[in-house]
């Protein structure tokens, strides 16, 4: 697990509703509960996205989740930029 700086872009796909957060928070097989997102030092969201295989994104930076009480973390995933969102509730994943 890498941590990221608060500057460091986060993204996730889809529509982000807090069902859909939800239904898709998981433990990582590192032991980390959360959403999975894209998420690397110095990426921007062209970069980010580019592997999100949905028409609609969100966007927030590292410091703004760690503002309401989560973090984004590395993990291993589909892509290198894999990233779990963890410490919201779907209500603030999806706000």
């Amino acid at each position: 697990m890498d941590l990221l700086p608060d500057d460091a872009l986060v993204v996730r796909g889809g529509l982000n509703r807090p069902e859909d957060i939800e239904q898709k928070t998981a433990t990582h097989p590192c032991g980390i509960t959360g959403v999975s997102v894209e998420s690397a030092v110095g990426a921007t969201v062209d970069q980010l996205v580019a592997v999100i295989p949905h028409g609609q994104v969100g966007v927030t930076t590292v410091g703004k989740v760690r503002q309401v009480g989560g973090d984004a973390v590395r993990t291993s995933g589909r892509s290198p930029n894999h990233a779990t969102l963890t410490g919201l509730t779907p209500e603030q994943v999806s706000y």
